[in-house]
């Protein structure tokens, strides 16, 4: 796998990550705001096992977060 690939996976992986939130928040008639996605990811990192996974979810976070 080339490296821009593997870049277009991980940004691919990060959307998806972020939108799930916002769909969650949705269904949980919850305000989209910058702090609930933000709070979301990160109680979503702290549940799984997977370090890789984990490292996703700290930049998912990261990126709301800066606004980037």
């Amino acid at each position: 796998m080339e490296h821009d690939e593997l870049k277009e996976d991980r940004a691919a992986f990060i959307a998806g990550e972020i939108d799930g939130i916002v769909i969650q928040l949705i269904i949980d008639g919850v305000e989209i705001n910058r702090d609930n996605i933000v709070g979301h990811l990160e109680a979503k990192r702290k549940a799984v096992g997977n370090v890789i996974h984990k490292g996703l979810l700290r930049d998912s976070a990261a990126m709301v977060w800066k606004g980037k």
